[in-house]
């Protein structure tokens, strides 16, 4: 029991490490491109081919500002959430099945969570400027919005990206996915 404890635990202290160090990098390259230093640098026309392709790295990294709030939000939400069930699964007027549910139920919210971003990161690889991945269990609701620079977002697309999440997220027939497309 002290290792589950322990491992819920650690999943929880990884999570909040990855959600501040998300923000932070979003921050950080933000107030880069506001700064006029960084204007600057990138407008100089003897720039190198590498600088180049680190401006555009950053430049892809923040992504939507949109998207990286509610990634934000989707990640703090899911935090608390394993956390309130880490403090049930701690709570020794518990009994031991209740313990084990709620270690079981911070363990899922973990796993959602990790699933949606490499979901996220499995699309981006695919072409797609930014991603985000958000599922609802209560209404067995997976919501995929997708920023995509071409013009067209055609019905094709959808239907691929839905069942490359059917895949991933290891999916039923009943479970709903709705694709939206920004640019």
């Amino acid at each position: 029991m002290v290792l589950k404890k322990q491992t819920v635990w650690l999943l929880t202290m990884l999570s909040l490490m990855l959600v501040l160090g998300i923000y932070y990098v979003n921050m950080s390259s933000q107030e880069r491109a506001e700064s006029p230093e960084t204007e600057e640098v990138v407008d100089l026309p003897d720039m190198n081919e590498e600088a180049e392709d680190e401006a555009e790295q950053i430049t892809a990294m923040s992504g939507n500002e949109s998207m990286t709030e509610a990634r934000l939000k989707r990640d703090e939400e899911r935090s608390r959430e394993s956390e309130e069930y880490s403090k049930e699964a701690a709570n020794e007027d518990n009994s031991a099945e209740e313990k084990v549910e709620a270690n079981d139920r911070a363990l899922e919210v973990l796993a959602i969570t990790q699933v949606e971003r490499e979901l996220e990161t499995t699309l981006i690889a695919e072409g797609y400027e930014d991603v985000f991945v958000h599922t609802d269990e209560q209404s067995n609701q997976i919501r995929i919005t997708v920023q995509s620079s071409s013009d067209e977002s055609s019905r094709t697309e959808a239907l691929t990206i839905m069942s490359m999440a059917r895949e991933k997220l290891e999916l039923g027939p009943e479970s709903e996915i709705l694709v939206k497309f920004e640019k």
